[in-house]
């Protein structure tokens, strides 16, 4: 089985859940869906990348720069053609701060500004993205050999994390905590930790073949998912990574979920889910201006369109924009994605992973 596979289809669930909760909102926001999948995007990112640098057998330089290289083409080249398009487009939070969403520091620049939530706030976890893509490769490339001391060091910024972000230890930083890469480190980390222990082969086997475990692991996700107890930020970096690690190691007990993983179109909205992350909110934004406003504004009379907005968000926001946003992801990264995503191996080669 791939496993690689597996996590794409764990991306498809962590972005469904994005777009429930900014396309549904009256349902998404009253449970942790929006939590949820950028938190897992966080942790499988720490694991992978934290994968991928400890297999390299490259000089730091070079595994370095081929690194940001494959880095680059994935992330940079898409998301600079939103940018512009954008920016063409009138797009006030674009032109007002171009240079911050050019050089991935507008997660700093929406907190600075006070800025209300716009069609390119969710710009602030693609910032943190970057900003580790650029920061991790130097510690894990030149520890890699000394995996023991890696585990106190990641261990050590992860306790970090949660300081600042449970308890503020440094005050000055406490404006950013939920947008700046210190205290959303934690799930980052978390997921880097999975990987160092699958590198050493110290993960222990029984208790990912468990099925009692992993059943108990499901519950306490849909429980934290379904309510709204700060121990969520706690626990379900955890959590999640039993299952990256059950994706990427390990056979499902579960059967449906093993099925739904597997499943060819959940793989490739997994694959692209980049793209539809990225192409969710300035969709939305684009479609009520333009079409779902005018569609109100045709039927108000109408008792659906006057008065319930959990059966407009459900029924009618959420299919809409959700078909719109993959539609536009797949044209983007059948068309203009992939040809760069070719380039990776040809001027930036590493040794065969699973970025």
């Amino acid at each position: 089985m791939n496993y690689s596979k597996q996590l794409n289809g764990l991306r498809f669930f962590a972005v469904m859940l994005v777009l429930l909760f900014h396309f549904a909102h009256s349902i998404g926001s009253k449970i942790s869906a929006g939590y949820f999948g950028v938190n897992l995007f966080f942790v499988i990112s720490g694991f992978l990348i934290t994968t991928i640098l400890l297999n390299t057998t490259d000089t730091f330089w070079k595994a370095y720069s081929n690194f940001l290289g494959r880095r680059f083409l994935r992330i940079v080249p898409v998301f600079y053609l939103t940018v512009v398009i954008l920016f063409l487009l009138g797009n006030e939070y674009v032109g007002k701060h171009l240079f911050a969403c050019l050089t991935f520091t507008f997660n700093y620049e929406m907190v600075k500004n006070n800025l209300p939530n716009n069609s390119i706030t969710h710009f602030w976890s693609l910032c943190i993205e970057m900003q580790f893509y650029l920061l991790w490769p130097i510690l894990i490339i030149n520890l890699k050999k000394k995996t023991s001391w890696l585990k106190w060091i990641i261990l050590s910024l992860v306790l970090f994390s949660y300081s600042q972000f449970y308890f503020k230890i440094v005050p000055s930083w406490s404006a950013y905590t939920w947008v700046g890469i210190v205290s959303q480190f934690h799930a980052l980390g978390i997921g880097a930790m999975g990987a160092l222990f699958i590198y050493d082969n110290s993960i222990p086997q029984e208790f990912f073949k468990n099925k009692w475990i992993e059943y108990l692991v499901l519950l306490l996700l849909l429980f934290f998912l379904l309510t709204n107890y700060s121990l969520k930020f706690i626990f379900c970096p955890i959590l999640e990574l039993f299952l990256v690690i059950k994706c990427y190691r390990f056979e499902f007990c579960n059967r449906m979920l093993s099925f739904l993983l597997n499943q060819k179109q959940v793989i490739y909205f997994g694959t692209i889910s980049y793209g539809i992350y990225l192409f969710h909110l300035p969709a939305a934004y684009y479609l009520t201006k333009y079409v779902f406003n005018s569609l109100v504004n045709e039927n108000y009379n109408s008792i659906v369109f006057r008065q319930h907005t959990t059966y407009n968000d459900l029924f009618i926001k959420f299919p809409l924009f959700t078909f719109s946003t993959i539609l536009i992801a797949i044209i983007s990264y059948e068309y203009f994605e992939k040809p760069l995503l070719a380039l990776k191996d040809k001027y930036f080669p590493m040794i065969k992973s699973i970025g």
